[in-house]
């Protein structure tokens, strides 16, 4: 049993109204995730605050089994979410009328991510979720406390005497579908493409199968998991076979036995590569130094000129890739940037990938996907081109001064945002006032002020 994630029906306690599978499974509910409690309620009811909630396990076994491939693949997307996204992966969607707990899955294929927001301090419902939570546990974790809870629901159901719902049915499906490695591979790629089951375009679901052949099982589950429509897939597929910059891998392979350890999945993405940034900075010596597009270029075999403004064949995407060739270290560099600090950037990303991805992947990309890989890929390219500490140094700690971080942008060889990324998820500064453009600069300082105070 996951310890980490638990739905616990405490009590049964059999209701009078609604469909007998719903009145059968009512019960006294408790959800922790990391042992933080997410039913943490004020009642009008029972006029106290309470640790549980009465609530059918019914109708939420079922949307969990109903959105399963969903809520372990699919990642959120880069934008605000649709509202066939938010219905396999908030909580509330488990409807029949209860007041469900305002929670969110987020998967990023290695980890789950729960987020739990209070309820309004407006809301009128007899009941008010008080918990704030973001938490994170492995998805496997995730797995084993859907699949208790799914069986304490059945259990209760056959010992009742109800039997043959349509819980029974999926659930049957769903335990087929886990155990046949083909139908779980097609399974796992509609829920990256952002579909329900049998709901995915076969044509492209066989195609990205097909291709992941010949490229790589996992390069193609994050060109799915980027993929928003058959215009764009198709637009990689036709841009893949672009004439890019030709590189040699070699300079990164000579780096691989510092990255042996950051294969393991222990600590977060963001975690493992900003660790192997800075392994990767210490064994070239550069300390505090900003990163030459000469080294850069000679990491990757490429001619410095190469970094400058040039094609992007991936432009029309939203991703770049690099492709090794099937034999020796060459590799074709297929940029979706066309200028300099961001051509850099996607050097380092494909660094990243080189070291850490598996050997069967020919295809390497670099999206706009939050998916585990596509963090670990940013997270190193961002503490690889511009340190945190000698970031810090640079702004001597005038990190609300935007000139200075255009300045810093300019000497570490990044973008303005890069520089504000790594202040915010440094916890240097607020995530809501990372200024990013949407916000105007005096707007901004003056919020930082108010942090500050």
């Amino acid at each position: 049993m996951s310890e980490l994630f638990v739905i616990t029906p405490l009590k049964w306690t059999p209701a009078v109204y609604g469909p007998e599978e719903v009145r059968q499974t009512s019960a006294i509910l408790q959800f922790t995730v990391n042992n933080r409690l997410v039913t943490r309620v004020d009642n009008d009811w029972t006029r106290v605050v309470d640790k549980t909630v009465c609530l059918s396990a019914y109708p939420l076994a079922l949307w969990l089994v109903s959105s399963w491939w969903r809520l372990h693949w699919e990642p959120v997307p880069a934008g605000i979410p649709n509202i066939e996204w938010r219905i396999a992966h908030e909580m509330g969607s488990a409807g029949h009328g209860f007041l469900w707990p305002p929670v969110r899955f987020e998967s990023d294929g290695e980890m789950v991510t729960v987020h739990c927001t209070p309820s309004s301090a407006e809301s009128n419902e007899p009941i008010r979720y008080l918990n704030r939570l973001h938490e994170s546990i492995p998805s496997a974790e995730f797995t084993k406390g859907i699949v208790d809870f799914i069986q304490i629901v059945i259990d209760r159901l056959d010992s009742v005497g109800i039997q043959d719902t349509e819980l029974h049915t999926l659930w049957r499906e769903v335990g087929g579908e886990r155990t046949n490695p083909k139908t779980a591979s097609y399974r796992k790629m509609e829920a990256l493409l952002g579909f329900d089951p049998d709901e995915g375009p076969e044509t492209i679901v066989d195609t990205l199968l097909n291709l992941s052949m010949a490229v790589g099982d996992a390069a193609v589950a994050e060109i799915a998991a980027s993929t928003s429509s058959p215009l764009h897939l198709n637009q990689v597929l036709e841009s893949a076979r672009s004439a890019g910059l030709q590189g040699n891998l070699s300079g990164i392979y000579a780096l691989m036995p510092q990255a042996t350890w950051c294969h393991y999945t222990t600590a977060t993405p963001w975690d493992r590569g900003r660790d192997l940034a800075r392994t990767v900075r210490q064994h070239l010596s550069l300390y505090s130094a900003p990163v030459s597009n000469r080294l850069l270029s000679d990491i990757l075999g490429l001619e410095e000129r190469g970094l400058a403004d040039g094609d992007a064949p991936m432009a029309g995407t939203d991703l770049s890739l690099a492709i090794k060739s099937e034999e020796g270290d060459q590799v074709n560099l297929l940029f979706r940037r066309k200028r300099p600090n961001g051509r850099r950037f996607e050097v380092a990303r494909w660094m990243a990938d080189v070291l850490l991805s598996s050997a069967q992947d020919r295809w390497l990309p670099a999206t706009n996907a939050k998916t585990a890989r596509q963090k670990v890929q940013r997270a190193f390219a961002a503490e690889f081109l511009s340190p945190i500490d000698a970031l810090k140094t640079y702004l001597d700690n005038d990190l609300a001064d935007e000139d200075r971080i255009e300045e810093a942008g300019g000497y570490f060889g990044v973008s303005p945002l890069t520089v504000r990324s790594q202040l915010v998820n440094h916890g240097l500064v607020p995530w809501n006032v990372i200024g990013n453009g949407s916000t105007p600069r005096d707007s901004w300082l003056e919020e930082w002020e108010k942090v500050k105070a």
